[in-house]
């Protein structure tokens, strides 16, 4: 059992148990309701405890309104309850609040077994529903952040980009040779879709917080794999190294060993800018394999300026972040 599970068990077994506790201190009855009220309140995300807790405050309100017209115009017995029952769950269906069912016909049994809607009665229930309620969305405040987790999870995607560039560079070196770039794009996207989920999981988890950075990058990074498989087509198509393929690996894998700043991708852009004018003043090919070869070549360096300029937006996003956090 992980670190989450345990605080969610502790803070709902303590929560239950002090809305019991303060509702027995004003002393109304059925305080037990209470405990269950804030179990009911309770879920996974922040936004998700607000968001359920004001629809349990629109069930209840319905539940007040409905069980004073059923019961006075029916009387207390089981006809007016069960007429009670069709209503409110009708109501929450159309309404699509259907979590609030449960804690709409026991506040409307209470009613029913005390024969009674009078004002002590009404504030009764609506004590234990301010009690349950406002403990569940208080001890939701406390969630457990994963920023941290995303931090790391970032710095893994960052690290496999890196991986699969310089594996790349090492296949321009030697075309042809057995490689696992395929199944390091695998690994990469794996990752992409856990760090996507976890981000969606924090924003969710934080009212106040803008976390939306973490979705951004996460597009950055799906954009550097979509350039690192067409890389990996590019080269698989290479049949031999020409005098150029040795200048494109060795710039590849600089790259793939790059601690990136802001500067350091304008110094890639421009040693990349040089590697272009270079080649152009190049003899041109001498056979149609060198021209298809050098041809992938170019094509693979085009795809390197996307991807530093992809880069550069990544650092940028950053930067600018934890300048505003």
């Amino acid at each position: 059992m992980n670190k989450i599970d345990i605080s969610k068990i502790l803070k709902l077994s303590l929560g239950s148990s002090l809305a019991i506790f303060i509702a027995y201190f004003f002393q109304l009855q059925y305080a037990m309701v209470a405990g269950v009220i804030t179990l009911l309140v309770v879920k996974d995300t922040k936004k998700e405890t607000i968001k359920g807790a004001l629809g349990k405050l629109l069930g209840f309100i319905l539940c007040t309104l409905y069980s004073y017209l059923c019961f006075n115009f029916l009387g207390y017995n089981l006809w007016s309850f069960s007429l009670y029952i069709l209503i409110i769950i009708s109501t929450c269906f159309v309404l699509n609040i259907r979590y609030v069912i449960a804690m709409c016909v026991v506040i409307s049994s209470h009613y029913l077994l005390q024969e009674s809607m009078s004002i002590y009665w009404i504030l009764n229930e609506t004590g234990l529903f301010i009690i349950g309620a406002g403990i569940g969305i208080i001890i939701n405040m406390f969630m457990f952040s994963n920023k941290e987790h995303i931090y790391e999870g970032q710095q893994k995607l960052q690290k496999q980009v890196s991986l699969i560039l310089v594996e790349i560079s090492e296949m321009i070196n030697k075309p042809g040779r057995d490689n696992n770039i395929k199944h390091n794009i695998s690994i990469l996207s794996n990752l992409i879709d856990s760090s996507t989920k976890a981000a969606y999981f924090n924003i969710n988890n934080n009212l106040l917080s803008d976390t939306k950075y973490f979705l951004d990058h996460m597009e950055i990074i799906k954009s550097q794999r979509n350039i690192l498989n067409t890389l990996y087509d590019l080269v698989s198509q290479l049949n031999y190294l020409p005098a150029q393929g040795q200048i494109v690996s060795n710039f590849i894998n600089k790259v793939g060993n790059t601690s990136f700043e802001v500067n350091t991708v304008n110094d890639l852009l421009n040693d990349l800018e040089k590697m272009y004018n270079d080649m152009k003043t190049q003899p041109l090919p001498q056979d149609r394999d060198e021209f298809e070869n050098r041809a992938i070549l170019f094509l693979c360096l085009i795809e390197m300026k996307k991807y530093l300029i992809n880069r550069k937006n990544a650092q940028f996003l950053r930067d600018n972040y934890y300048y505003n956090d």
